[in-house]
């Protein structure tokens, strides 16, 4: 018979389920919760925006990103950003998702329109200056 079986079929199986339970509370009240509380007081997880002290940095994100699409595919052909069709989200943190339209023109001379969304996070220095911005993510697609 293992030590389960032995405990169930105990007169003391009950108390000490109780004494199980209470201990659980204990430990929850005495340790766990002020461990917890005393984590989420700490600055572990506030975000460092002493950079942008309030600042809307959101039509800088939008050229930024249009500069680094204009990287990504490159100066051989010229390249028009739409100016109407641009949606920009501040994620956190100095963090920016820029959604947008750009055309480039081809071999031939016709315009191809691509769909493009940019994910940047100023990283602090003058906000015009491209080294102050991280690019995160880029994906274009043609459209």
């Amino acid at each position: 018979m293992s030590i389960i079986e032995k405990i169930k079929n105990s007169r003391w199986s009950v108390v000490l389920l109780l004494a199980f339970v209470a201990g659980l509370y204990v430990l929850q009240n005495e340790a766990v919760t002020p461990f917890v509380e005393s984590v989420v007081a700490s600055d572990l997880f506030e975000e460092n925006t002493s950079d942008l002290a309030g600042r809307d940095l959101t039509p800088v994100a939008v050229v930024q990103c249009n500069e680094f699409v204009r990287q990504s595919l490159g100066a051989e052909h010229p390249v028009e950003f739409s100016s109407n069709d641009v949606k920009t989200w501040e994620l956190s943190g100095g963090r920016y998702l820029v959604r947008s339209q750009v055309s480039e023109q081809d071999e031939s001379g016709s315009w191809v329109r691509k769909n493009f969304a940019c994910n940047v996070e100023y990283t602090g220095g003058a906000d015009s200056d491209l080294a102050s911005w991280d690019l995160q993510g880029l994906e274009i697609r043609d459209i």
